[in-house]
Formats: structure tokens, sequence, C-alpha cells
């Protein structure tokens, strides 16, 4: 009932009005191959480039869905799939126009999700129980996270044992850690936000038991705009957040992050990237920088393996499309998803050198099929080096044209 209530609530708040209708939200089951997908809040950025080309016939062909995002938190996400919740409230969906538009789902009938999407793994929102059978769990782009203070602040770093000491006493007397002692000014999300699940399972206590004391926010929206408010009180010493480097890079004039150094580090205190000003995430791609988390994709199977929704075979296969464009395991001309993930400050597992199964778990080598290195550099405004290509073009290194570059093969 607690996820029910929950569910409606986060997706009937503040949404926007359908572009089609005059203004009054339309009903979605009426939308044209409609894909029901409650998902993380932190998704919608990628959906809002990736949705109107899904949507466009002309570019998909029979294939062309309307992804009808419900947006929550991620273990609530989560739950609506696992436990098989009718979707509810008001959702976000995006013509082949590109318009953004609004929609209810009808009262009089139940509809099932078709998959979900979170930031962090079924383990960790199940405290470590092991999700269900029936259950795929698809991992796909790489977030990263992290500590944050204001502009003003003169912090770089934070150790682990530092950020275990500060949100699990949250300043209690004999065990504080200077400068953030105060509780008020520890700027945290809430035990449902993958945010605070992964930063508390790359720091030792789980998101779910930080102290009560410190400031909770709805959004990460809400900690950034606190963090930057902190710049001109006089309290910006005193201030740590927690955020995504999405929220922290478009900030960048307002907010820092700091450098992290893990338990057993043996390379001290390292920031996302190569260095605090960089945008190459090259320490989260090899390894180095353990802040990080997949966005997970959770279908529900068959027996056999294969992808089923309670909504029929064509929504089961629109769901697999999504899974596979998102994964890289198809392509279509016309849908950038590489491009779309970093455009919002993420990094597309081409781009990854190292992998994964759990939340804070160990980190091994990953080599991706189609690896896009140069790629990610060069959008992200920084010189690869890299020889550029055009689709057929032979490279002289002997890789392969993707997306402009001679990538290795």
């Amino acid at each position: 009932m607690l996820t029910a209530i929950l569910f409606a609530a986060a997706a009937g708040f503040g949404m926007p009005s359908d572009p089609q209708s005059g203004g009054a939200p339309v009903d979605c089951t009426s939308l044209p191959n409609p894909l029901y997908f409650p998902a993380t809040t932190l998704l919608e950025s990628v959906l809002a480039e990736l949705s109107p080309a899904l949507a466009d016939p002309d570019i998909m062909g029979d294939d062309a869905m309307t992804v009808v995002h419900f947006p929550l938190s991620s273990c609530i996400s989560y739950d609506v799939q696992r436990e098989q919740t009718p979707v509810s409230g008001t959702a976000i969906y995006y013509t082949a126009e590109g318009a953004q538009g609004s929609c209810n789902m009808p009262t009089d009938v139940e509809v099932l999700s078709d998959l979900s999407a979170m930031d962090v793994g079924g383990a960790t929102c199940l405290g470590g129980e092991s999700p269900p059978d029936e259950l795929l769990e698809v991992p796909s782009y790489v977030e990263t996270l992290g500590f944050v203070v204001p502009r003003n602040s003169t912090q770089t770093a934070i150790t682990a044992t530092e950020a275990y000491y500060v949100l699990k006493f949250g300043g209690e007397e004999d065990r504080q850690v200077e400068p953030w002692t105060d509780p008020n000014f520890v700027l945290v999300r809430n035990p449902g936000s993958s945010t605070q699940l992964t930063i508390g399972a790359n720091t030792g206590i789980a998101g779910t038991m930080w102290n009560g004391a410190l400031r909770d926010h709805a959004g990460s929206s809400d900690v950034r705009d606190a963090v930057i408010a902190e710049n001109t009180t006089g309290n910006a010493e005193r201030v740590l957040g927690i955020l995504n480097s999405s929220k922290w890079e478009a900030a960048a004039d307002n907010m820092r992050v700091l450098a992290f150094e893990p338990f057993n580090g043996c390379l001290g205190a390292l920031f996302p990237d190569s260095t605090s000003t960089a945008r190459d995430k090259r320490n989260v791609r090899d390894g180095h920088y353990p802040i990080w988390t997949n966005l997970r994709f959770i279908l529900r199977t068959d027996a056999n393996g294969n992808t089923v929704s309670d909504n029929g075979a064509d929504s089961a296969a629109r769901a697999q499309l999504l899974v596979d464009l998102m994964t890289g395991t198809v392509e279509i001309d016309g849908v950038t998803v590489a491009e779309a993930v970093i455009g919002v400050g993420n990094v597309p597992s081409c781009a990854m050198h190292v992998a994964r199964e759990v939340d804070g778990g160990p980190i091994a080598s990953f080599e991706h099929p189609a690896p896009c290195d140069c790629f990610f550099l060069e959008e992200n405004g920084v010189d690869s080096g890299c020889e550029t290509c055009s689709d057929g073009d032979t490279c002289n290194n002997g890789g392969e044209c993707r997306f402009g570059f001679c990538e290795p093969a």
C-alpha cells in the first residue's frame, strides 16, 4: 500500500500539460504504442533527448513507441515492477516533434508496467536479499556521484572514514569531523534516493541508516540549490552535500565536487575526473574513483528467459528494444543514445573499462565490444588525439570507425 501511495503522489507532482489537447492531460492509454515505464527521476534528461526519436515512425518504422515515463525514486520504481503494482497518476511523454506532454492513467482499468529503471541494484533496494528469479536486471550507462561543497568552501577532499562518521553520527560529540560538525549543514536526500544509497554503499553506512538529524531533501535539485545558497551566508565552510555529476557540472561556478579516498585506497583522494576541472571522468572509467552506479533496466522474463509483459507481446518487444538501444546491443540511425547520455553528464558503457556486479562491490576490468573512448572525450571537450573518419573509412590504426572517430576494433 505504501508503494502505491508514494507512486501516485510522485507521479502526479509538477507535470506539464499536454501539448496537443488545449492544456489538459490526455489518457495515457490513448497514446500510440505506449510503453509504461516507472523509472528514476534522473532518467528524465536522457528521455527528453531520446523519446522524440523513439516516437517517430520515420526513424523507428513499425517499432515506434511512446515512452510513458512515471518519474519516481529508484526503489519505488523497482517495487512497481517487482510487485506488479498498477501504474497510476500522471506521466510524462514526448511527441515525435519533441513536444513534452503529460497524460493521466485511467482509474477504471488496471495497467501494469512494461519495465522499470533505477540507479541502484535490486539487491540494494531489497536490503541485500536476492531479487526474484523472474526479474532480469540489465546494467546500462554509468552515473557518477559524490560529495560537494559551495564554491566558497576551502575543502577539497573527504575520506570514506570521514564520510562514515559524518553520515552515521551527524555531529555527535566526540564523533565529529571538522568542519562538517553541524547536521543542519549536511545536505542529503532520503533513504529511497539512489544518490544516497550509492554513496552509502561506498562509505560503509547504508543510505537507509544515515543519521536522522541530517538535512534531507526531496530531490537533487533541492540539494544543489541549498548548497549554492550557502555561498553568501558565511556558512560555506560547514556545508557538505551529495549530488550526481550532471548537477554539479551544470553549477560549476557555484560548487565543487570533493576528491574521495575509499577505504584501503592506495592512491589517496581522487576526483572523478583526472583533475578538479577536467571533464574526462578518467578515474571513474578506470576504477580509481568508486562512487558511481549503473542505470539498471528491470524486465520481467518467462522460464525461457524471454521478456514478457502483462500488456502483451508487442509491449514486451518494445521494452526489450528500448533496453537493447540503451545498452548498445542494437543501433538505429537517428537514435543517438551515447550522445544523449554524454550530454547530461553520464558515461556510456562503451567508454567504461571497469564494471561491478553490486553497488559498492569489487570493481573488475571490463571490455566493451564496441569502445567509444574517443567520442566520449571529444563530446566532453577533451582532445582525444584520435583519427577522425566517416562511415566506411579504413582507419590507419586498424580500428573501426564509430561516431566519427577511429576507435579500437
